[in-house]
């Protein structure tokens, strides 16, 4: 990816299998980091669907994000019958699909300029087909993204569908998501029981505990001169001067001089503090 337009920080979604909300998760997840000031893109590589449906994903995510929808899933990657996106390409009589195109057109497909986070949404299952020489897994290895969220329902099914899929991403930084859990259903509670106490992770079950779990893993950088904060070695930013760079994106701050001393204002995050 070109560094200048690769997003700060890069997430698939992926589910255990179809509609168990994949889109519904990336569409409040990119809601609320929108909220906190969190510049958000989102991309289907490629969506197939019912004719009759009155709002694609890439019409969800589109609206969740404010980007234009056709910069969400290119045109020619809509698919108007319900399979795999290969097997409606081959119903439709369109060209097949390949892995590498659907990479390069992600890869290329962002904005100029970098995104917070960038959500790339997978279709079905994360073995389920992509292309005709691949599927949503060899996606992920592609894409190399920062973290996966795994989209599971919360019913029958949940253990060996979480259990399996988290075994294909064990090499990948991974995070359970129960849909549509229900603290009141016994099954919820002891699948989500089962897989803290059995099989060692931590699942969330609300898009909150999402939200704050991706802000809590967001890149930081530091206020004086804009290296990661891992990598300053201290002392560029004396204890009276406003800050100049954006700790969440480190871009060059606007400093102007307030009536309350100074303010330093980014240009996607908005005031980083008023310095008195």
């Amino acid at each position: 990816m070109a560094r200048s337009s690769r997003p700060h920080r890069l997430i698939v979604i992926a589910g255990t299998d179809t509609d168990v909300g994949k889109t519904w998760v990336a569409a409040r997840l990119a809601e609320g980091l929108r909220a906190r000031n969190v510049t958000v893109s989102a991309r289907k590589p490629a969506q197939s669907f019912d004719q009759e449906d009155a709002l694609t994903d890439a019409d969800v995510l589109a609206a969740a994000t404010g980007e234009p929808v056709d910069d969400v899933c290119p045109p020619h990657r809509w698919y108007p019958t319900p399979m795999a996106p290969p097997m409606a390409a081959d119903a439709l009589g369109r060209e097949p699909i390949f892995l590498g195109e659907l990479l390069a057109e992600v890869r290329d497909g962002w904005p100029g300029r970098a995104p917070d986070v960038g959500l790339v949404e997978l279709a079905g299952g994360i073995r389920s087909p992509l292309g005709h020489d691949g599927d949503g897994l060899d996606l992920i290895l592609g894409l190399a993204p920062d973290l996966v969220v795994l989209v599971a329902d919360a019913g029958l099914g949940t253990l060996n569908a979480v259990r399996q899929a988290t075994e294909q991403l064990l090499d990948h930084p991974t995070v359970v998501v129960l849909n549509r859990f229900d603290h009141d259903t016994e099954l919820h509670r002891r699948n989500l029981q089962w897989l803290v106490e059995r099989e060692a992770l931590d699942p969330l079950v609300d898009i909150d505990s999402l939200v704050g779990s991706v802000l809590d893993q967001m890149p930081t950088y530091c206020t004086g001169c804009g290296r990661p904060a891992g990598d300053c070695p201290g002392g560029c930013s004396p204890e009276l001067d406003p800050p100049r760079y954006c700790p969440r994106c480190s871009r060059r701050l606007a400093v102007t001089i307030v009536p309350t001393g100074v303010q330093a204002r980014c240009r996607d995050h908005g005031p980083i503090e008023d310095w008195a």
